[in-house]
């Protein structure tokens, strides 16, 4: 049908797939088929065959039509890092930074896809969001949407395109959270633009009591860890419960976070925002998937797009603007050298041409300039970084998320070695830390020097490590 168009959204992590085909007609979605499926192999890139094909019979027997697919990453691939950038037009932007991202993340820049988000000004500096997504993932989800007969249009992030769902419905929501059963993506958008995005890991509890408490407080830390100052209570949250929770799930969150933090139904938002459903209770469950193919759907193209990225298609673009130049250039030499050799009167009309054209490319050649020492300037923003961050970055990644160990005091020398201190509640968490940084390539010698009660009345366990570190290979 004429001005009919259909668009499948498909939410993908390790552990399987939220898909959901929607029906646009007139600038309105409808929610034609929804369903989700696990992986029957493991999410490794010599799988992709295997995993296409089990995508390619799920829907099929889920009645999913479109071969049209927009996919979404988990955010436990994504890298982010917030970023001030000045004044500049978004081809100078794109090459500032491409610059500053080669250098914003420890892992190399060429196992990296870059894209950003935000919003940009000509005339005064700006916050913008850069993220990375790995190269290996991207490819992976793009050799599985082949595998699968399926034409992919983009690849975002599916909690940032959640937040981009509801953006303009109330501008006031000043954090997202998109939870699944085992874990939840939690981001900050204060201006409406995405500021931060974290994955968190989250244990399982079968009740809905359990779950709302679990969820409570892990909105609570997050929303503290996050507000920058200037930021008040109380602080507005969406959320994206995917679980299949009953209503009083909110209803108890709220009871224990108000009046600090109120949580709001992000679900029942895209539903008051003029997307239709037959059946409403499936919009939670597939509320990433939707997300994700309204992103394509009605913008064209998401934000945030990790198979176009604008990060690195400006270089490219760049080159071709050259070569095209140096062409031109080259040709008018050659028309020259012709018109010097077969007439001198018709030589110099010839000269007068050329003058009037260089002319004319006067602003184009001041506007490259500008664009070079920007980019001379916006290098010498960043330097690499000391050696001693990179212990601490390992030290800390060695620590679980939630408080059951925790360190007191470390000591580190110019050669290398080190001591930490710290507190555990229980012995066995001490010896998960112990055994992670043993594993972890960057440290040798490692040895316990103690562990002993914290105190007479305290249940708590002090312990003292010593370490070489050897560096980041």
């Amino acid at each position: 049908m004429v001005g009919t168009r259909h668009i499948l959204g498909l939410a993908v992590d390790d552990c399987g797939v939220v898909a959901t085909e929607l029906c646009i007609r007139s600038g309105r979605a409808e929610v034609r088929a929804a369903g989700e499926f696990s992986w029957e192999k493991e999410f490794v890139v010599e799988n992709a065959k295997e995993l296409g094909e089990q995508l390619r019979r799920f829907l099929r027997e889920g009645g999913f039509s479109s071969s049209r697919v927009a996919v979404g990453l988990a955010a436990k691939w994504i890298l982010a890092k917030e970023i001030e950038t000045p004044p500049a037009a978004p081809e100078a932007l794109a090459g500032m930074l491409s610059i500053q991202a080669e250098r914003a993340f420890s892992m190399n820049a060429g196992e990296l896809v870059f894209d950003y988000c935000g919003k940009t000004s000509t005339s005064e500096k700006s916050q913008v969001l850069l993220l990375a997504a790995p190269r290996q993932v991207v490819s992976h989800i793009k050799a599985i949407m082949d595998a699968a007969g399926l034409h992919a249009q983009s690849v975002t992030i599916s909690a940032l395109a959640c937040g981009g769902a509801s953006r303009g419905a109330d501008p006031t929501h000043r954090y997202g959270l998109y939870a699944r059963p085992t874990y939840c993506e939690f981001w900050g958008q204060p201006d409406g633009s995405p500021r931060f995005i974290k994955h968190v890991s989250m244990g399982q509890d079968g009740t809905p009591v359990g779950y709302a408490d679990l969820l409570s407080s892990t909105i609570q830390r997050l929303v503290l860890l996050s507000s920058g100052q200037g930021q008040s209570p109380p602080y507005r949250v969406t959320a994206y419960d995917a679980c299949g929770c009953a209503d009083q799930v909110l209803d108890r969150i709220n009871e224990r976070l108000q009046p600090q933090i109120t949580v709001h139904d992000g679900c029942a938002g895209l539903l008051s925002n003029g997307l239709e459903c037959s059946d409403p209770s499936r919009v939670a469950a597939s509320v990433a998937a939707i997300a994700v193919a309204l992103a394509d759907a009605r913008e064209g193209r998401p934000e945030i797009d990790f198979l176009h990225p604008r990060i690195g298609a400006r270089r490219t673009s760049g080159h071709k603007r050259a070569i095209v130049w140096a062409a031109f250039l080259a040709v008018a030499c050659l028309i020259g050298v012709g018109a010097v050799l077969m007439d001198w009167r018709r030589d110099k009309k010839d000269i007068a041409v050329y003058t009037l054209q260089l002319q004319q490319m006067g602003p184009d050649i001041a506007t490259a300039r500008e664009i070079v020492d920007r980019v001379s300037y916006a290098g010498s923003w960043v330097s690499r970084e000391p050696r001693f961050l990179d212990c601490l970055r390992e030290l800390t990644s060695a620590f679980p998320e939630e408080p059951r160990v925790w360190a007191t005091s470390l000591a580190l020398n110019e050669n290398g070695t080190g001591s930490l201190v710290g507190k555990a509640t229980s012995a066995a968490g001490f010896s998960e830390v112990l055994d992670t940084i043993k594993q972890n390539k960057a440290f040798s010698d490692v040895k316990m020097i103690h562990i002993r009660d914290a105190g007479r009345d305290s249940r708590e366990k002090e312990f003292a490590i010593n370490f070489k570190f050897e560096g980041v290979k």
